[in-house]
């Protein structure tokens, strides 16, 4: 996944956050790609979930301070998708790799992160920018 112009909020401050987390995300995916065993799978599912709870904390902690009025819908969205990467990870044992492939762990995480920006963060991004306005 690229970082593109499409995907911008229009909050500086948000925008600046997501290509580097992108590109976090990315990394991991191309190590979960080459991975060989079921601990080094596993291991890089929890990278990628750690770098979305990072995220996904920080971002909250703004909309609880913005009193943003969607903060429970968007903090929900993304407790679904923590929830769902911990499924991924989970269905790894021993010598097990699971029903979900390193391209369908690729495929998920990218559908639900342009999905999310375009119907949850591009919202927030509009509201804060009208909260700023409101307080100049």
């Amino acid at each position: 996944m690229e970082w593109n112009k499409k995907l911008a909020t229009g909050v500086d401050e948000f925008d600046k956050m997501y290509p580097v987390m992108i590109e976090n995300v990315n990394a991991s995916l191309r190590l979960l790609a080459a991975s060989r065993t079921v601990t080094d799978y596993r291991k890089h599912v929890d990278a990628i979930k750690m770098e979305f709870i990072r995220l996904f904390s920080y971002q909250e902690s703004l909309m609880y301070q913005q009193k943003y009025p969607q903060y429970y819908q968007h903090k929900h969205h993304h407790e679904q998708f923590i929830e769902k990467l911990k499924e991924i990870s989970s269905q790894f044992s021993s010598d097990y790799f699971g029903s979900t492939t390193a391209a369908q762990v690729d495929n998920i995480i990218k559908n639900w992160l342009m999905q999310h920006i375009f119907m949850y963060d591009k919202l927030w991004g509009q509201f804060t920018i009208e909260k700023e306005k409101e307080n100049k």
